[in-house]
């Protein structure tokens, strides 16, 4: 039985991030090592809209068994206004092996068969969204051959 209440998520948006091909740096002493830089994309819902700007990157470290951690940096424009939100977005993507090698060949595998979940820090100048700096978000995510979306929640 938990001791506190347990706390509710709140939609904020759908992300959906364009991808160029991924380098493959192989094998390095920290491990199997991929860049992946981050072309655009949007950002759509009730409590966020904005454009992805291109120039991103996310890092990636790929264990033995195809589990992917992600460490992703790259930049909102705010819609409406030139203000940006600077975003954080780490991870893990894992499932059985033969689906996390399909994804890394490019190919769709249907979302619900592997587990893909990241925790999200924001940081901006911009008064109207402050909210993002004292909030925990997280997300449930999609990897595409193109991209990536996922959809993004604030823990209350």
């Amino acid at each position: 039985m938990p001791l506190f209440e347990v706390p509710e998520l709140s939609y904020v948006a759908t992300v959906s991030a364009t991808l160029a091909a991924p380098l493959d740096l192989g094998e390095t002493p920290e491990g199997h090592r991929r860049v992946i830089p981050i072309t655009g994309g949007t950002v759509s819902g009730p409590r966020l809209e904005a454009r992805i700007v291109p120039g991103g990157v996310d890092w990636q470290r790929v264990l033995p068994d195809g589990t992917t951690l992600v460490e992703a940096r790259y930049t909102l424009e705010l819609a409406g206004s030139a203000r940006l939100v600077s975003i954080t977005s780490t991870g893990v993507r894992t499932g059985p092996p033969e689906l996390l090698a399909a994804l890394a060949r490019g190919e769709e595998v249907d979302q619900s068969r592997y587990y893909f979940r990241l925790s999200i820090r924001a940081s901006t100048a911009d008064e109207e969204h402050d909210w993002l700096n004292t909030s925990i978000l997280v997300a449930t995510a999609e990897r595409m051959p193109d991209g990536v979306q996922y959809d993004l929640y604030r823990l209350a």
